[in-house]
């Protein structure tokens, strides 16, 4: 079977970008033939590549992203009708790419090239999405049910993402992301390669920079954490623009205004991720927007660290309370600093969410995903 991936983003550091490049591998472990585009230019169409994929295309729908899913509604409003004569242009060169490639199935990776979905229903290939995230506001779902329609098969992470689309006219399938198994590394080597003091413990973020994603509420749990405090190490970039630059330098102020400049670290994209976890002792994950599925919590419960994570969205259905993580109230500084204190001052809490966060992850394994995305390939319309 040949596949034509269609990914919106262009940074390969996106958690999107990571499951899809594991989902590439184990396509084509099974014999398939993939090919990859991407709407916005960056290094991902180069990780898919080095993954196996033939890249036909990286940007060729820069103005599509003008149409940001976190901005407000009015901008999104004008940008989407800014980049129509873009969205038509768009969709006429991936019909051409599939046609070339001559590819079965066209899939669709994010909102973005979900919306194209319409356009690309004249041809004979299959139409497949992947629905990772749950869009914010009214209209945007509402878009997006509207695309659905158009859609042979939709794949969700979670049951939470699902439900943007309600009774779809089409099959809807329920696969959680792959993620890759950790390197065996002890945490000294993971520390040195990171630069963290080795006899202090470590909580980190895994998150690019984004007011949703709540790095505001753990540094508010920092300060009314006792001293000595554990460190905690924000790991993630400005993956969106000057949204996650404003925010960053906003925490490096807030980091000086609490007096945490030696509690919190800012270590920038790390690529080595089995060394950012291994280099932990927990995980934190505060979001204050419901996410699709939460791959930081996956990876996190595959590489045996304890995670706490607040209770929205889909890392409610990866996380048993207590026996495979902790959850949070949102936004709630106080309960974040109390649960964080107590997975550090019991070793035998730590000792089960570990063991409860290896048997969930047994459910993220890439053979497993690929087969169970191929069968839908199959069935689809």
């Amino acid at each position: 079977m040949k596949i034509l991936f269609v990914n919106p983003g262009g940074n390969a550091a996106g958690g999107a970008e990571r499951s899809l490049t594991l989902l590439i591998g184990g396509l084509l472990d099974r014999g398939h033939e993939v090919a990859a585009a991407t709407l916005v230019e960056g290094d991902a169409a180069d990780t898919f590549g080095l993954a196996g994929a033939t890249v036909l295309a990286n940007g060729i729908g820069e103005g599509l992203s003008r149409a940001r899913r976190h901005g407000s509604l009015g901008v999104f409003l004008q940008a989407s009708i800014m980049s129509l004569p873009e969205v038509v242009a768009t969709a006429r060169m991936l019909r051409a790419l599939a046609a070339s490639f001559e590819a079965d199935v066209i899939h669709t990776n994010g909102l973005r090239a979900h919306v194209l979905t319409p356009l690309l229903a004249r041809g004979d290939q299959k139409l497949v999405w992947t629905l990772r995230e749950r869009p914010p506001g009214e209209l945007r779902r509402r878009l997006t049910r509207l695309a659905a329609r158009f859609a042979g098969a939709i794949i969700a992470p979670s049951v939470f993402a699902a439900d943007v689309v309600g009774r779809s006219r089409c099959p809807i399938y329920v696969i959680p992301n792959p993620v890759e198994k950790s390197a065996a590394l002890d945490r000294t080597t993971c520390r040195r390669l990171l630069g963290l003091p080795l006899g202090r413990p470590v909580a980190g973020i895994v998150a690019h920079f984004h007011p949703t994603k709540g790095h505001h509420v753990a540094l508010a749990a920092w300060e009314k954490l006792a001293p000595p405090r554990p460190l905690l190490a924000l790991a993630g970039g400005d993956l969106y623009g000057r949204a996650s630059l404003d925010y960053r330098l906003s925490l490096e102020s807030e980091i000086a205004a609490r007096g945490l400049d030696r509690d919190v670290i800012l270590l920038g994209v790390v690529r080595d991720m089995h060394s950012l976890y291994g280099a932990c002792d927990m995980v934190v994950h505060p979001a204050l927007h419901p996410e699709g599925f939460g791959r930081s919590i996956a990876e996190a419960q595959v590489a045996g660290v304890p995670v706490l994570a607040t209770a929205l969205g889909g890392p409610v259905e990866l996380i048993e309370d207590g026996v495979s993580g902790i959850l949070l109230r949102p936004g709630d500084a106080t309960d974040l600093a109390r649960k964080v204190t107590r997975v550090l001052s019991d070793a035998g809490l730590r000792a089960r969410l570990q063991h409860g966060g290896l048997m969930r992850s047994e459910r993220y394994g890439i053979p497993a995903h690929a087969a169970a995305v191929e069968s839908v390939y199959r069935v689809a319309s």
